[in-house]
C-alpha cells in the first residue's frame, strides 16, 4: 500500500491526496499484488458545490476540501486506505466494503459542511462500485461509482448508492431526453396546461396554476414527472422556465386583447432559477413586454427552497414584492424544512399538500388536527391558505370545516389545456382572491372547528403550541410494528438521514449509538422511548408523554421537548402515535 507523500507530480495540490493518474496506477497494483476479496471504489463529491463557492466564497470552498482531504488522509494513516482527489470536489477511495464506514465517512463530511454553518442545499453524494472483477480498468470502476453518487443526487434520505448495471442505461436514456428537448423547445413541443383554483364555498374560480407539458412531434407526451428532476439535475430546467414563463405571459396578453376578465396564472420558479438568473428582473421585463400586471403573474416557489438558503430566499421575495408580483409557498407540510420558516418567509400565499390526510382510517384524526392547527397558524400570520391536492368531497367539506375555503385538485378541476381555460373564464364567475382572504381573515378562529371533545380540544391546543413553538420534528410510528414516517424535520438537527428512518427500534438505537442524545441522558432516553414500556403507558393509561433530554446541535447539545400524543382510542388495533421534538425554553440550554 502507498505511503504519503510520494512525489509532489503524483499530489494534487490543494488536498495533498493522489491525482487521478497516480491513484489508477495504485489501485491498479494493490489489486495484481493482493487480490483483495470484498473491496470496492468510493466516489464522494458535495452536490451542488460550484454554487457553494458562488455564495460562501472560494475560500469556504478551499477550507471544506481541506477539512475533508485531512480526514480522509487519516484513513489511509489508520487502515491504508489508497486516496485520490481527483478534481474540486471530487474524491475517491479504494477501501474494504464496510457498511458501518462508509456511514461514517457520510456523517463526518456532512458534520464538515455543518460546521461551516451551511444547510442541507450541500450534502454529500457517495457511489459504491463493489469489485468483483479485478481484472477490469480501474477508470472504469470510477466512473461506475460516480455513476452510482449521482443517482442520489437531489434526494433527501439515503445518500450512499452502490452501482448497479442499469444505472448506465438510465444515464444514456437521461442524455437521450436531454437531447430531445433541446430539440423539442426549438421546434415548440413545451406546452402548459392549466388547474383552476377555486373558492370551495362558492364555486367562482380565484386562480390557475401553469403545469408544463412534453407532447413530442410524433404526438406522444412525455411525464412531467420523468423530465422535470432530470431537467433540474443538468441545469436545462431554467432555460425551460424561461420559456414556460414567456407562454404564460403571451396568454395572458391574448386573453387580455380579446377583452375577457384576466384570471392570475401562476408560475413555477426553483432554486436553480434564482440562483442562475435575476428572475424579479426577468419576470418584470417579460410583464412589460406583454402589458400585463405582475399580480396576474403569481410566482410558486417550493417549501423545501425555504430551507435551502433562507437569507436568498428572501431577498429575492422581497425584490418580487417590490415589482409587484405575489409570491405563493408550494407544497407546504410535503418537505422536511421548519416550520418556523414561515415567520421569516413573507409570502403571500400557502399551498398546503394534503400529505397529513393521506393516511388511515384510524388515523385520519390525528392529521385532521395537525392540519386545523396549520390553517389556524397561516390565518394567524394573515397568509391565504389554498389546499392543493383536493381529491374527494369528503376532503373538501373536512377542509371547508376548517375555514379553509381555497382549493385545487382533481375534485373540481384536472388541468386543463389553454383553450379549455379560456373558455371557463369566461362562463364562470371570478373572484377577486386577495380581497376576498382580507375579508375573512378577520373573523377566523380555530376552536371554531375543533370539536368539543377535551381529548381533542387538548390534542388540537398541544399540536397547536407545538407548531408554532420551534418544532424541530414531526413524525409517526406504530407501536405494534414498529413502523415509523417522518413528517416534517428542521435541516439544522445533527445526524441528516437517521430522521428518514422507517423502523422506530432503529431510529432510537441510531440516536443513541451515534452520540445524538447527551451520554448522560442516553439510559433513561433508552428506558423511556423503548417499544414495550411505551406501548405498556399508550394502551393502558392512554396518556401522552412529555420527555425532556440533550439533543445533538453542531458542536454541541441543547435541551429538547420530546411529546407523544397517542390517539385517544389507542390500543393494539389503533396503535399510532404522533411524536413532536422541538426546542424547550423552560430548561436552560446552557451546559
Amino acid at each position: 500500500m502507498p505511503n504519503y507523500p510520494d512525489s509532489i507530480q503524483d499530489l494534487e495540490p490543494l488536498s495533498g491526496l493522489y491525482i487521478r493518474k497516480r491513484f489508477l496506477n495504485e489501485v491498479r497494483a494493490f489489486l495484481d499484488q493482493k487480490h483483495p476479496q470484498g473491496w470496492c471504489i468510493v466516489a464522494i463529491d458535495i452536490e451542488n458545490f460550484k454554487l457553494f463557492n458562488d455564495w460562501y466564497g472560494q475560500d469556504s470552498g478551499d477550507h471544506l476540501l481541506l477539512k475533508i482531504a485531512s480526514y480522509l488522509r487519516n484513513l489511509h494513516r489508520e487502515d491504508n486506505y489508497i486516496i485520490g482527489h481527483f478534481s474540486a470536489d471530487d474524491f475517491f477511495i479504494c477501501m474494504p466494503d464496510d457498511g458501518h464506514k462508509l456511514r461514517h465517512i457520510y456523517a463526518t463530511i456532512y458534520h464538515y459542511i455543518g460546521k461551516l454553518e451551511q444547510d442541507d442545499s450541500f450534502l454529500p453524494s457517495i457511489g459504491v462500485y463493489r469489485i468483483e472483477d479485478e481484472s477490469q480498468n480501474v477508470s472504469t470502476m470510477c466512473n461506475n461509482a460516480q455513476i452510482a453518487a449521482s443517482s442520489v443526487v437531489g434526494k433527501i434520505g439515503n445518500r450512499i448508492c452502490y452501482f448497479e448495471s442499469g444505472m448506465t442505461k438510465k444515464i444514456e436514456l437521461k442524455q437521450c431526453i436531454l437531447r430531445d428537448a433541446r430539440h423539442g423547445l426549438e421546434n415548440h413541443e413545451f406546452i402548459f396546461y392549466l388547474q383552476p383554483k377555486c373558492n370551495m364555498m362558492t364555486g367562482e374560480l380565484v386562480s390557475m396554476e401553469a403545469l408544463a407539458r412534453w407532447q413530442k412531434s410524433d404526438g406522444t407526451f412525455v411525464s412531467p414527472g420523468e423530465f422535470i428532476p432530470l431537467f433540474e439535475s443538468s441545469g436545462f430546467i431554467t432555460r425551460f422556465d424561461m420559456y414556460i414563463w414567456k407562454s404564460v405571459c403571451k396568454t395572458l396578453a391574448a386573453w387580455q386583447d380579446k377583452g375577457y376578465k384576466l384570471v392570475p396564472i401562476s408560475i413555477n420558479v426553483s432554486m436553480i432559477d434564482i440562483t442562475n438568473i435575476d428572475v424579479p428582473q426577468y419576470l418584470s421585463m417579460l410583464t412589460e413586454q406583454y402589458h400585463i400586471s405582475p399580480k396576474y403573474l403569481p410566482v410558486e416557489i417550493t417549501e423545501s427552497i425555504f430551507a435551502e438558503s433562507n437569507t436568498i430566499v428572501k431577498n429575492t421575495i422581497t425584490r418580487f414584492h417590490q415589482k409587484g408580483f405575489y409570491v405563493l409557498m408550494d407544497d407546504f407540510g410535503s418537505g422536511y424544512s421548519s416550520l418556523n420558516v414561515l415567520k421569516d418567509a413573507n409570502v403571500d400565499y400557502l399551498k398546503l399538500d394534503m400529505k397529513f390526510m393521506q393516511i388511515d382510517a384510524k388515523n385520519k384524526g390525528k392529521g385532521i388536527q395537525i392540519l386545523k392547527s396549520i390553517v389556524d397558524m397561516a390565518h394567524r400570520l394573515d397568509l391565504v391558505i389554498i389546499a392543493e391536492g383536493v381529491e374527494t368531497k369528503e376532503q373538501s367539506e373536512i377542509l371547508k370545516s376548517m375555514n379553509c375555503n381555497y382549493g385545487q385538485g382533481f375534485y373540481f378541476y384536472r388541468p386543463l389545456s389553454v383553450e379549455a381555460a379560456e373558455e371557463l373564464i369566461q362562463t364562470l364567475p371570478i373572484e377577486n382572491f386577495r380581497a376576498a382572504h382580507e375579508q375573512v381573515s378577520r373573523i377566523r378562529n380555530v376552536r371554531e372547528a375543533l370539536p368539543s371533545s377535551p381529548e381533542m380540544w387538548k390534542l388540537g391546543d398541544n399540536i397547536f403550541r407545538i407548531l408554532l413553538d420551534h418544532m424541530l420534528l414531526l413524525s409517526r410510528f406504530n407501536l405494534i410494528t414498529g413502523g415509523m414516517e417522518t413528517i416534517k424535520r428542521d435541516p439544522s438537527l445533527e445526524g441528516f438521514g437517521i430522521e428518514y428512518e422507517t423502523d422506530y427500534p432503529t431510529y432510537i438505537s441510531r440516536l443513541l449509538d451515534e452520540q445524538l442524545v447527551h451520554p448522560d441522558d442516553a439510559d433513561e432516553f433508552r428506558s423511556i422511548m423503548a417499544l414495550d414500556q411505551l406501548r405498556l403507558r399508550m394502551f393502558h393509561e392512554k396518556g401522552s408523554v412529555i420527555y425532556r433530554f440533550r439533543r445533538k446541535f453542531k458542536a454541541g447539545y441543547f435541551w429538547t421537548s420530546l411529546e407523544l400524543f397517542p390517539d385517544t382510542e389507542c390500543s393494539k388495533e389503533n396503535p399510532w402515535v404522533v411524536m413532536v421534538i422541538h426546542k424547550s425554553p423552560s430548561v436552560n440550554p446552557d451546559l
